[in-house]
């Protein structure tokens, strides 16, 4: 009996094969190949009141090490197989590291998120005091986060982070 349904299902997909239906291949991961060529001059633009921490190749560095695109055709990219990455836990944020700034203190961070939810990576791009990023990323270690995922398997994603005190 199992045999026959072997058989079944091995025709089921020669028939679908056939019927010029091409079943849906994994991506492959990887950088665009001018990504590093094509940097544009100058600081990474911040909202308004916040100063730029990097600049767009300092920051094009740390997505070319972390970040990944999908970069084939005929990937199944749809809402079904593909979600998007997003903050599972948040401790309380405590301001008191930026001292007298922490009123109105603002500050924008991107995450390197691995697969298994855990900060690997981080980077302020905009901040209103700058003397206080090292304590910013610091407190960012304690966040626990949702990796994006691609059909159930979580993949290091780049996410930003945003403070607002």
């Amino acid at each position: 009996m199992p045999l026959s349904l072997v058989l079944v299902a091995m025709a089921s997909l020669c028939w679908s094969a056939a019927a010029g239906e091409v079943p849906l291949r994994e991506p492959v991961f990887s950088t665009p190949p001018d990504y590093m060529d094509a940097v544009p001059e100058g600081f990474l633009p911040c909202r308004k009141g916040l100063q730029p921490q990097v600049t767009h190749a300092e920051f094009r560095k740390f997505a070319f090490r972390n970040e990944v695109w999908p970069q084939e055709d005929g990937v199944d990219l749809s809402r079904a197989s593909w979600s998007a990455g997003r903050v599972a836990h948040a401790p309380r944020v405590d301001f008191g590291f930026a001292g007298k700034n922490r009123r109105g203190f603002k500050a924008q961070v991107y995450v390197l998120v691995g697969g298994d939810g855990q900060v690997l990576d981080k980077v302020v791009t905009c901040s209103t005091a700058p003397a206080h990023n090292v304590p910013l990323l610091a407190l960012v270690d304690g966040f626990r986060f949702e990796p994006s995922r691609y059909k159930g398997r979580g993949l290091n994603t780049v996410m930003p982070v945003e403070f607002e005190n």
